[in-house]
């Protein structure tokens, strides 16, 4: 019983003094955006270094200013460059995606 009774005290008390949510500053904000760019970036270099294929040099860029995602991607290199020989694959560069505005 006491168990019940401490339970609902606690949520009483979390309700009436806890505050909401901290909302996320434009400084946190592009801190994240940034690390989840380049998360998508390292994951798509590895694959492609898994399918034995160079990465795109648009992905190097963005995650080459994180070293240890850096080093996790050079690190894969070697694996590849052994795996499949020194004959990695070349990927042509992808398109830029047309401006809307421009006709």
């Amino acid at each position: 019983m006491s168990d019940v009774l401490a339970s609902l005290w606690a949520d009483a008390f979390i309700a009436r003094h806890a505050t909401g949510p901290k909302p996320e500053t434009a400084a946190e904000l592009a801190t994240r955006l940034v690390r989840e760019a380049r998360t998508v970036a390292l994951d798509r270099a590895l694959s492609d270094l898994a399918n034995g294929c160079e990465a795109r040099q648009c992905d190097i860029d963005l995650f080459n200013g994180d070293p240890h995602m850096n080093l996790r991607y050079l690190d894969a290199r070697d694996e590849a460059l052994a795996q499949h020989g020194d004959g990695l694959i070349w990927q042509p560069e992808p398109d830029p995606e047309p401006d809307e505005g421009a006709e």
